[in-house]
Formats: C-alpha cells, sequence, structure tokens
C-alpha cells in the first residue's frame, strides 16, 4: 500500500512540476547552445542578452514559488479539505500518508534546487569557454579549493546536505502552518498564512542572533591582513554561517514535524 501512495502522490505533483522541472532543462541547452554560438557577440543583440538573462533569473524564482504553492495547495487540499475524507479513510497510518507527501515534496523542491544550481554552472562555464576560449573543470575546482580553502567535493557535499535540509524544513513549515490553521473553525487559510509569517518571523530573529553571535566570537581570530588564511576563511564560513544554520534546520524540522504529526493524527477538523 505505501507503494501505492508514493505512486499516486508522485503522478499527482509530476504532472505540474516535471514539466516545469523539464523547461528549466529545455532553456539551459538553449542558452548553452546560443552561447556557444557566440549570437551575443553583436552589439545590436546585448539588448537581447539582457532581457534573456532577466527572463531566466525571474524563471528561476517563478520555479520555486509555483513548486512551494502546488505543494501547499496539494497538501490542504489532500488532508484538510473535502478530498481530506477520502485520505483519512485510506488503510494506513496518517504518519504513514504524512511521510508519503514530505517525501515527495521534498524531492520535488530538491530536484528544484540541483538542477537550478547545475543550470547556473552549465551556463556560465559555456560563456567562460565561448568568450576565452577554454574552460578546464579541474582548473575550475582548482582554483575553488585555492579561494576558498576548502575542495570542491567537500563543499558539494556540504551544499547538497545544506539543500536536503532546505527542502524539509521549508516543507515542513508549510505542512506545520496548514495544520495548525485547520484547527480553527473559521478562516483556517487565513490563520495558516499568520502561523507561516509568524513562523518566518522567528526564524529570521534566530537568524540573525546566531550571525551576530557568531561573528563577535570570531572577530578576535580574523586575520588583519590582505591575504588572509584560506583555510581560516573555510572554518569562519563553516562555523558562522553553514553549522549553526543546518543545526537550526534540524531543530526545525523535528519540531515542525513533530507537531504536523500529533495533529494530523489526533486534531484533524474536516469541518
Amino acid at each position: 500500500m505505501l507503494g501505492k501512495l508514493f505512486k499516486h502522490e508522485f503522478k499527482n505533483t509530476g504532472r505540474i512540476l516535471l514539466p516545469l522541472n523539464l523547461i528549466l532543462i529545455g532553456f539551459t541547452l538553449l542558452g548553452m547552445i546560443m552561447l556557444g554560438l557566440n549570437v551575443f557577440s553583436n552589439s545590436y543583440m546585448g539588448f537581447a542578452a539582457v532581457a534573456m538573462l532577466v527572463i531566466y533569473i525571474f524563471g528561476i524564482i517563478a520555479l520555486f514559488i509555483v513548486t512551494y504553492v502546488f505543494l501547499m495547495v496539494r497538501f490542504y487540499c489532500s488532508m484538510y479539505s473535502a478530498e481530506g475524507y477520502l485520505t483519512h479513510t485510506l488503510p494506513v497510518s496518517p504518519l504513514a500518508t504524512l511521510n508519503t507527501k514530505l517525501a515527495v515534496s521534498a524531492f520535488w523542491v530538491f530536484l528544484s534546487m540541483v538542477l537550478c544550481f547545475g543550470s547556473v554552472y552549465a551556463l556560465v562555464a559555456t560563456a567562460i569557454r565561448t568568450y576565452t576560449g577554454e574552460f578546464n573543470s579541474a582548473d575550475f575546482f582548482t582554483g575553488f579549493e585555492d579561494a576558498l580553502g576548502i575542495s570542491a567535493g567537500t563543499a558539494l557535499a556540504w551544499a547538497l546536505l545544506f539543500m536536503v535540509l532546505s527542502s524539509l524544513s521549508g516543507i515542513l513549515m508549510i505542512y506545520c502552518s496548514i495544520s495548525i490553521g485547520q484547527l480553527f473553525n473559521k478562516y483556517k487559510i487565513l490563520a495558516a498564512i499568520v502561523t507561516y509569517v509568524i513562523f518566518y518571523l522567528i526564524l529570521q530573529v534566530e537568524n540573525m542572533i546566531i550571525m551576530v553571535r557568531s561573528s563577535i566570537s570570531s572577530a578576535e581570530e580574523i586575520p588583519l591582513v590582505d591575504n588572509a588564511d584560506q583555510s581560516f576563511l573555510a572554518d569562519f564560513y563553516g562555523d558562522v554561517i553553514g553549522i549553526p544554520t543546518m543545526i537550526q534546520s534540524v531543530i526545525m524540522i523535528v519540531i515542525f514535524y513533530a507537531i504536523t504529526a500529533y495533529i494530523s493524527k489526533k486534531r484533524v477538523n474536516l469541518d
């Protein structure tokens, strides 16, 4: 039954989200072709290049907005609207249903993140190769390590971990807000939006506190020279930005999941 749940969830989400991600891949390939043919070398094509860049940036933003909004609507409709009656009568536990939706939603958000990073890298690499005549990925990663004092592989591993945690925490904050909002007899959607805004503001304050405290504690260790030790910079950015942010994400994942799981098991309000 769990396999059928995953199949059903992927089918219902994929009909919207799969084409969106394929469009991003298509635009990336088109951009690589146009950059490879050097079609923007003509001065008259400068405006077209700028316009395409703006469209590309707004397209990536729209991809994430549409993804999150669609997943939010999908979760609300299938769990707490009229469709919720069918969902909660399935011969599976509420946690199984929640975990299925969470895993599928996190997959789509993570996929969009990976494709966006890959798209940017592909376009930048193509542009460098076209306008300088050479792009060596090995040299690029070596330069990356020389600049930041951390290997590209390690940075990629941290980036993937960060994206996984971000995907889970972002989705669960939406799920938790919707679950709390549906507890109200009236204005459920408004209550969910207000709850989300409150969570967001709390997280922003926490992020600011983490940044200030970590920056102050590390300020005395910053080398007062023009060419700071790159290994120090890697440790500094990891300790100040990366690790505290990831710890916060894990804590928020646990809290949001616990609240959502409790409500989906004990406090479902379909009135």
